[in-house]
């Protein structure tokens, strides 16, 4: 069996009180999670750990043969794309949307060195990729929700990267802008060899057909986690959110509503 993109070991995490506490998960190549948990289960710190934001206060966290705490992080992290909203508050309103794209190589936020020419085309063909080419003389700081989205996954997919994050990626977004970005990001997973997705969102309605696997977080504890057509259930769900709940499935597509 071939070693996990990315496995963690009894993860512990606290800020001032227990955050995570033992998580154990692990995803093998070819496998596309969604991670579901209510607010303040610790879906957030768990991204955190794993790109190194954060740093944990027990356990063992690995990303193909580099474990935390023996590798440098920062050349790791390179290796892992992340598209969060949180990367929006550390990003100048003026920098050029390009070199928010090329920083994506390095895993650096606001260059100070100008990105090469080689960098720079290969930053502007993503932005062609995605149908945003009209941007490439844009900043950051004007741009719609939906084209910052767009921005931050062309600046991962800038990383040689084994596994893609995707923290809460629709929001903010309208319902076409969403439909939309969900369509775009299925066809990404769908690719030959595409790089094993962990897609975080608070709605079933966003999980894509890609989507193999769950992990349901509740407390800082894993509730359950393996494959999405077992876990995926009303029973489940109404466990996790803890209150009553009806999953239905449309296809290849969910929706929850709130039971009487």
């Amino acid at each position: 069996m071939p070693p996990p993109v990315l496995e963690v070991t009894d993860l512990n995490f606290r800020r001032g009180r227990p955050i995570l506490k033992g998580i154990s998960w692990r995803v093998d190549p070819g496998q596309h999670w969604c991670i579901l948990g209510p607010n303040g289960c610790g879906k957030t710190s768990l991204i955190n750990l794993i790109t190194g934001y954060d740093s944990a206060t027990g356990g063992t966290l690995r990303i193909g043969d580099s474990v935390f705490g023996d590798d440098d992080w920062r050349a790791v992290r390179r290796r892992v794309g992340l598209v969060t909203n949180t990367l929006t508050t550390y990003l100048e309103s003026s920098e050029p949307v390009l070199d928010v794209i090329a920083s994506g190589r390095e895993a650096k936020l606001n260059l100070i060195d100008l990105p090469t020419p080689s960098v720079l085309r290969e930053a502007a063909r993503l932005l062609k990729k995605v149908g945003c080419a009209y941007l490439r003389e844009a900043f950051w700081g004007p741009l719609s929700q939906g084209e910052k989205q767009k921005v931050l996954i062309c600046r991962a997919l800038m990383a040689k990267f084994e596994v893609l994050i995707l923290d809460e990626p629709c929001a903010g977004l309208d319902p076409v802008a969403r439909e939309h970005y969900l369509q775009w990001m299925q066809s990404l997973a769908a690719r030959p060899k595409s790089p094993s997705l962990v897609m975080v969102t608070h709605h079933v309605e966003e999980i894509l057909p890609s989507i193999t696997h769950c992990l349901l977080l509740k407390d800082g504890r894993v509730h359950a986690s393996g494959p999405k057509h077992d876990l995926l259930t009303s029973v489940n769900l109404s466990q996790l959110y803890g209150s009553p709940v009806k999953l239905t499935r449309h296809g290849e597509r969910y929706a929850l509503r709130l039971e009487a």
